[in-house]
């Protein structure tokens, strides 16, 4: 089989990449492993991807308005995010309405799993392994959307990206709490999670999801087991995945783009993840079809630098200790700092002085030098 773009992976990223290319009449198929998998993700995006990428609105099944932090000391400050909201929504139902909606564009679909590709002058051939056996394709373009578990990465880099591992258990409205939970998400920083790292407490859409993570996936369930006992959780359904780190390094090579957790777009300190994968997308189809690789990064750095290495100093520097995890959540009783942190989290459109203002208000509430 002969076509322009072959995108691996049938998640938010990949399923974006195909709609778009498929609607500039560019001949596209999308490889998916799994059509009915459903990714062990606590769902949440923010609202403003629904009007970005036109989707629709009925995929939503709760809706987070207020964000709870508390401090290792048990201080919290509740805050509001304003006319923005979380979407909270059914991974593997989402997923296929984005494939659906690409589908309904245009694009052919294959479920079938990556196995090799080989590099040429002008294309590039996969093999793809699928229930009728394996089977060849050469594509002009190839966008790689599979993932953190990434075997485009793995096979042109002999390894996966830098990752994390989290589990979380998903709850139902039994429990006492469990009703107040189920309308807002709540970080929790402390020495009783692992280092560097928070655990929540978020709404799912079959209940509440509570969970933690750590570069080390082995202390992972002792400090999830600590958090359900402290607040009155048992017998839970567990899951364990792990999550990109971002690094900045990989969008483009040997006619392969990267995009979503293969690439390692996951916002730090928060690891949101769905809302960049898509954006990564379309950045990625603009390169293509402007036949301009280097445009992919070039909109991407413009776009999302700055903010993710504000993100990223932030995490290293509060999430160290105890008492810096105590001044993190005491900062947010600072209404400045409660709505530039909002701006930055929910806004695109934001200039790049806001970035450094709100970098700037960090060290001067926080005594950072």
């Amino acid at each position: 089989m002969d076509v322009d773009i072959a995108v691996i992976g049938g998640g938010p990223a990949g399923a974006t990449a195909a709609r778009l290319l498929s609607r500039a009449n560019r001949e596209t198929v999308l490889i998916e492993r799994d059509m009915k998998n459903e990714k062990p993700c606590g769902g949440g995006l923010l609202e403003k991807a629904f009007k970005a990428f036109d989707i629709p609105l009925s995929l939503i099944k709760k809706k987070v308005e207020s964000i709870r932090i508390v401090s290792p000391k048990g201080n919290t400050h509740d805050i509001s995010m304003n006319s923005a909201y979380l979407a909270i929504v059914h991974r593997a139902e989402f997923d296929e309405a984005l494939r659906g909606a690409a589908a309904a564009e245009g694009a052919g679909l294959i479920e079938g799993t990556f196995i090799d590709l080989q590099h040429g002058d002008k294309s590039a051939v996969l093999r793809i392994k699928t229930a009728a056996g394996e089977t060849r394709i050469r594509a002009r373009h190839i966008i790689a959307a599979d993932g953190v578990n990434s075997m485009v990465v793995k096979r042109m880099f002999g390894k996966f990206p830098r990752r994390i591992y989290t589990a979380h258990e998903i709850h139902h409205s039994g429990n006492v709490h469990a009703d107040d939970l189920h309308r807002r998400c709540e970080f929790r920083f402390s020495s009783v999670t692992p280092p560097g790292f928070y655990s929540w407490i978020f709404p799912h859409r079959d209940g509440i999801s509570i969970g933690t993570g750590s570069e080390h996936a082995d202390e992972v369930g002792p400090f999830l087991d600590g958090l359900l006992r402290a607040k009155g959780f048992t017998n839970g359904h567990r899951r364990g995945y792990f999550i990109p780190v971002w690094d900045g390094s990989l969008y483009y090579k040997n006619g392969v783009y990267f995009v979503g957790d293969a690439a390692g777009m996951v916002l730090p300190f928060t690891y949101e993840g769905i809302y960049y994968a898509m954006r990564s997308a379309e950045f990625a189809v603009a390169a293509v079809l402007k036949n301009k690789p280097g445009l992919y990064k070039k909109l991407w750095q413009e776009t999302y630098r700055k903010r993710y290495l504000v993100m990223r100093a932030l995490q290293r520097y509060f999430l160290r200790n105890d008492d810096r995890m105590e001044k993190l959540v005491s900062l947010y009783g600072h209404p400045h700092i409660r709505e530039a942190s909002m701006r930055l989290w929910t806004q695109d459109d934001i200039k790049i002085n806001l970035i450094g203002g709100f970098a700037a208000l960090i060290k001067k509430y926080g005594g950072i030098r």
